[in-house]
């Protein structure tokens, strides 16, 4: 197999490995949050009120009580597509694969925020975080991704978005 014969290679194999995995978690997540109602205005400003209340961050608190909560439906319909496409689907796919794990990755951030207060432990979000940075440096959607397409098209886009 040709994708196996380097180190390089299998490098890229792992990463795009990776890429797909993280996508699925996000799918995933997105999905028990679909059924567990987060995503409609009361559901989401609910939950985003544990966080509030719970965070070490008192600006971040301020912002969510006042920002955020308040305008619920628009956020909770922002996050409810931004987590399915962008963080979901985009990193199954290998499209836009740079700019989706970034942002997925400031995702991340945020939830480590959020959660400052709560007991949870902080672990899973920094991992996630610095596995998120990897495939976004990476590039992984050029290999067994849609990225690999666009690349063949424009090799060295202005910005790099595949």
């Amino acid at each position: 197999m040709k994708l196996w014969a380097t180190r390089e290679t299998r490098t890229e194999l792992m990463m795009a490995c990776l890429r797909v995995v993280m996508g699925a978690i996000f799918l995933a997540v997105w999905s028990d949050n679909l059924i567990k109602g987060y995503y409609s205005s009361g559901g989401w400003a609910d939950f985003v009120q544990h966080y509030a209340d719970t965070t070490k961050v008192s600006l971040y608190a301020d912002v969510l009580n006042k920002v955020m909560i308040p305008n619920s439906a628009m956020f909770a319909y922002a996050q409810f597509g931004i987590e399915f496409v962008v963080f979901g689907l985009f990193l199954v796919l290998g499209l836009f694969t740079p700019v989706s794990a970034l942002l997925a990755a400031l995702f991340q951030l945020n939830l480590l925020v959020a959660t400052s207060g709560t007991g949870e432990w902080p672990g899973t979000y920094i991992i996630m975080f610095l596995l998120l940075l990897a495939i976004s440096f990476s590039q992984s959607g050029r290999t067994l991704g849609l990225d690999a397409r666009l690349a063949r098209r424009n090799p060295h886009p202005r910005l790099p978005v595949y």
